[in-house]
């Protein structure tokens, strides 16, 4: 049985497209059929964002950048699977977590699938993480850049001076500091969970350059990767007040054969009251001493160290 059967086993949580509960209830629920005034489906609504963008108008900051300060919910997402999920895959008829079916999240390349080299189509792709490995969120590590940003409520803060982007998260309660005055990366030989991020303006987008990871996270739940070699660049554009184009691209000489690309909405969260609550994750953990006993193991880049 693979990892993500097993956990919904043990801890009967699901992650669905939207973050919510899965099953009959959630189904009947309509799906959206825009966000931002742009189609409900990926490669759709990132051609139609970065239109948009090159004519909104948004709103500033006393130091005049772009204002995105607020609460948001990554939207057109999944957690599955980065390449989709068909609505002929198994799981999406399981009684127990169910997935639910959705079109991929990878924009580019043209056939929006992951660039592997050929050694690593079978390590990620639900290939030997999967199979051998346990999630290392689930093991309540950080999911990693772009992971955290997925699905779970996040807040962006910009602080008098413009120096920074903070960037909290309501996934294991992580956060990200974002420097925007210049500073340089820390030296090559510092590896981190979630990277060092370095920002910087290009008009109307915060464009988020990312290294120093440590490769020790997934970038979804069925394994698919990156190694301590990879770059990564996030842009976020706002399209509308209420709808940022989140885009990314991974580089990684190690892994892939070229850049690729994925996107999403990022939407205002309204809900009169709302806030970030710490989440819990160590504490009374149960679940990974189960999965060790049936021969899973702990994920830090075993399955790539030695290339």
């Amino acid at each position: 049985m693979a990892v993500a059967a097993i956990v919904a086993v043990f801890v009967g949580v699901a992650e669905g497209s939207d973050g919510g509960t899965q099953g009959p209830a959630a189904a009947a629920t309509p799906a959206p059929t825009s966000w931002g005034g742009c189609p409900a489906e990926n490669l759709a609504f990132h051609k139609c964002a970065l239109e948009k963008a090159k004519t909104f108008n948004p709103p500033r900051t006393p130091g005049g950048k772009p204002d995105m300060q607020g609460y948001w919910r990554g939207r057109l997402t999944q957690a599955f699977s980065v390449e989709g999920v068909p609505e002929n895959e198994p799981r999406t008829r399981s009684l127990i977590s169910p997935w639910t079916a959705a079109p991929p999240m990878v924009v580019d390349p043209p056939d929006r699938k992951i660039p592997y080299q050929p050694w690593a189509v079978g390590i990620g792709r639900r290939g030997l993480h999967e199979q051998k490995y346990i999630d290392p969120r689930t093991a309540c590590n950080s999911g990693g850049v772009p992971r955290l940003a997925l699905q779970d409520a996040s807040q962006l803060l910009q602080p008098p001076g413009e120096d920074y982007v903070l960037w909290l998260h309501d996934d294991h309660h992580l956060f990200r500091i974002i420097t925007t005055n210049g500073r340089p990366h820390v030296g090559r030989d510092i590896k981190l969970w979630n990277g060092d991020s370095r920002g910087r303006w290009e008009g109307n987008s915060l464009v988020i350059d990312v290294t120093n990871v440590n490769g020790y996270t997934w970038v979804d739940d069925v394994g698919d990767f990156y190694t301590d070699a990879a770059h990564l660049v996030e842009r976020l554009t706002m399209i509308d007040p209420d709808t940022i184009h989140y885009e990314v691209t991974l580089e990684d000489a190690k892994v892939y054969t070229r850049p690729w690309k994925l996107a999403w909405a990022l939407v205002r969260e309204k809900e009169p009251g709302f806030e970030l609550i710490e989440e819990a994750c160590w504490e009374g953990e149960r679940d990974i001493p189960k999965f060790l006993k049936l021969g899973y193991r702990h994920y830090f880049g075993e399955t790539w160290k030695s290339r």
